[in-house]
């Protein structure tokens, strides 16, 4: 199977900036980033690339979305290529829901 894609020019411009790539900080730390992406620039494909670029940097990455389906459908565009890469256990999506319980489950009330 094809597990290259082609990304837009937008998608990787995205991805840079959401990297910090072209700051002039010297400061090495992830910045909190809040972007709008409009219909049809790629979200998924830009949630998708940061997630396995996070992962392969040794992050736990979790991709949330309000909706099961979109969070479903986003995770099988990628599931082979983090499969390859060896990202299984370090990429996980789910709906912004569960991410709240799993996490209240973990600190307790």
């Amino acid at each position: 199977e094809k597990l290259l894609m082609k990304p837009h020019n937008i998608q990787v411009l995205t991805l840079l900036h959401l990297l910090g790539c072209g700051k002039v900080s010297v400061d090495t730390s992830l910045e909190s980033h809040l972007m709008q992406i409009r219909t049809g620039e790629g979200k998924s494909v830009i949630l998708g690339a940061a997630a396995a670029i996070l992962g392969l940097l040794g992050f736990k990455v979790r991709c949330v979305c309000y909706s099961e389906y979109l969070s479903c459908r986003d995770y099988s565009l990628f599931k082979d290529v983090f499969h390859y890469l060896g990202l299984d256990k370090l990429v996980i999506y789910s709906k912004i829901t569960t991410l709240s319980e799993d996490t209240t489950a973990i600190k307790g009330n």
